[in-house]
This record gives C-alpha cells, structure tokens and sequence, in this order.
C-alpha cells in the first residue's frame, strides 16, 4: 500500500517512538517500587533513619543534668564515753567535754556522753573518762579489762593495768590554795589579806596551810606598812552551810583590821556570802567558779586536768595506762581590771614552778 504522502516513512517512525514511550512508563514505575522496597529492607539505612528520628525528637527539658548519688554515712557505735558523776563542777565538765571531742575527732573515734555510771554503753567504749567521785571506776575497771579508763577528780581511783587517774584530791587542793595566797598577796597594796575555810571537811587544815605558805612565799614576813597593824595573813573557818548570822561577824572583824583581799574555798562560795563580802569593800579569789562573777571578784584558781589528758592521750590509745598525774594550775574568770597582765604572767610562772615540782606547796618542818 502506498502513502499519499511523500513523507510517509517519518509519521510511522513518531508513531513507533509514542508507542515506545508509553511502554516504558510501567517499566519504570514498577522498578521503583522494587527500588523502595529494597530500601526499606536494608538494615542499615533503617538505623540511620532511627537514629535521626529520635535525635529530631529530644526535647530541652529532657536533657537534664543528673547529680552523682552521694553515700549516706554509717551510724558508728561509740569509742569514747564521758561519765559524768552527781557532784561535778559545771566549768570542769564542760572543759573535758570540749577537750575529749576535739581529741575523738582526731583519733578518728565518736564520742558519747551520760550522766552516772551505767554499764549500758560500756560494751561499744574503747576510752571511759569519768568525772566525779561517786562512779565506783575501780570495779568498772576490773569489769571491763579490754576498756581503757580516765578517772579525773576522784580520790578514790587506784591506778590500774587499764585505769589512769588525773587529779589528786589532795594536792589538786594543796595546789590551789597555795597559789591562791600567792596571788592575794601579788594584788594586796599591804599584804593584808585573809583565808576563809570550810570547818567540815577533811581538807581545812591543808587548804589554810598552803594558803598561808603561798602568801609568804611572796611577801616573806608580810609586814604591814599602814594602821591597823596585825599579823598577816588572817584566817578563818566556817560551817560549808552557815547563815549569815555565821558569817556576817567574821566579814565585820575582818573589815575592821582592813583586809583587803579573801580567798574564799570553793564550799563556802554562796550567794549570800560573796554578796555580803562586796557590800565590805574586799576583794575575793575563788577555787570554784562562782555562780554570779561580781566587780570585787578577782578570778577562780583551777585545777585543770584538760591538759595532762591530752598530754597522755597517745599513751592511752597505746595501752599504756596506769598513771597517775595532779592536775594543772589555771587561773579563769580573771578581772583584768584587778590582775594586770604582769602580774597574771607571774602567776603563770608561779604555777609552772608548782607543777614542775620546782615548790612545794607545804610548810617544810
């Protein structure tokens, strides 16, 4: 069949090429289903995918700091434990207290603390300190030999293979009273000064001695420079629980010789005779520490067993027990507007002396 046209041959060629065209459209379209499908079943493209979604979908208020669990601590039992007894002085209790928790603290130890003798914490102690004459620490020592004990301010403790004692009631008082008529005389313009004792106790004749050998010490014969002339130093004694009508006379003959400074003992520290004792005009040294700190008040001679604990502190936790130390001489409450700073460092001085063994604290015969 012939063509009527002269181009005949090139229509039916662009009709082949459309044929062909639409032929390859399906071709195509279903190698890219095949091509996604693939895709989808490839494990590592999937990951991918994962790991961009999920980073696309943290939020800022997840992404928070977290803070490291910090470690509870443990409740230790305690190693160190302060008996305190019934009769204590207040000061003394508190100056062990504060010097036992710094040396627990260093020794890596706890320290506990009761009132009495009860054995209910003994078990966890490693070191008992007690304080006070009536805890029985003897027989609490020989209960417990694997405990170390302290005894301070208790003359009946007996130094033992476990037992250390600080403090002998004895010399603690001799101590005291030696260096309170040391000081009285210091701070006397005449050397008239005076001793008030307590009458029932067993320690009166000691503490009046050593009173009266501390004055000396200092001023030799003490003689008086201005009237009324007297032998100085004057003492007296007195019940530990009188009245004023006890010690009102004794205050009025000794006002009228012009004594100028008291050393009054610690069992005669009451209320009312240190108030009838500043309405005389005349200055008062103490041995215990005074509920109600006065103007006339000088300050307080102390034994101090504090230091000689911490001195044998090492040796205790080594074992090494069985001493027996006096306590040391301190002076608190002091009125720096009656001791000056000289005569407080040759009080200091003094009680060195006194400590090292260098005085004694008695008459010698």
């Amino acid at each position: 069949m012939c063509c009527k046209y002269e181009n005949c041959n090139s229509w039916g060629k662009i009709g082949a090429m459309k044929n062909y065209r639409y032929r390859i459209f399906p071709v195509l379209f279903i190698s890219l289903i095949l091509l996604l499908s693939l895709a989808a079943c490839n494990p590592s493209l999937s990951t991918e995918t994962v790991i961009t979604q999920v980073s696309q979908t943290v939020s800022p208020e997840e992404n928070v700091t977290e803070t490291p669990p910090t470690s509870v601590p443990t409740e230790t039992e305690p190693a160190v434990l302060l008996m305190t007894g019934s009769d204590v002085d207040p000061l003394l209790v508190s100056q062990i207290r504060e010097s036992l928790e710094v040396l627990a603290v260093d020794s890596g130890l706890k320290l506990a603390i009761q009132d009495g003798s009860s054995v209910e914490m003994m078990a966890k102690a490693t070191v008992v300190v007690s304080l006070g004459e009536d805890i029985d620490i003897n027989n609490l020592a020989a209960s417990y030999p694997e405990v170390f004990f302290v005894a301070i301010e208790n003359g009946g403790a007996v130094p033992s293979t476990n037992l250390s004692v600080i403090g002998d009631p004895y010399i603690d008082q001799q101590r005291r009273s030696f260096m309170a008529g040391y000081l009285a005389a210091l701070l006397s313009d005449d050397y008239k000064v005076a001793a008030l004792a307590p009458s029932d106790v067993d320690l009166s004749e000691a503490v009046l001695e050593s009173f009266v050998v501390g004055v000396r010490f200092f001023c030799g014969i003490c003689q008086t420079k201005y009237p009324p002339y007297q032998a100085f130093p004057q003492w007296e004694t007195l019940p530990a629980a009188g009245s004023a009508e006890t010690f009102q006379p004794i205050l009025d003959s000794f006002s009228n010789i012009g004594v100028e400074i008291f050393y009054v003992h610690g069992d005669l520290l009451s209320p009312q005779l240190l108030t009838a004792i500043a309405e005389s005009g005349i200055l008062v040294i103490g041995d215990r520490h005074p509920d109600t700190i006065r103007n006339n008040y000088a300050g307080t001679v102390l034994s101090d067993p504090a230091p000689l604990l911490e001195a044998i502190w090492a040796d205790i936790l080594e074992g090494n027990s069985g001493q027996k130390i006096p306590g040391s001489i301190v002076l608190v409450d002091r009125n720096p507007d009656l001791i000056s700073d000289g005569r407080y460092q040759l009080f200091l001085e003094m009680a060195d002396d006194l400590q090292s063994g260098l005085i004694y604290p008695e008459a010698v015969p």
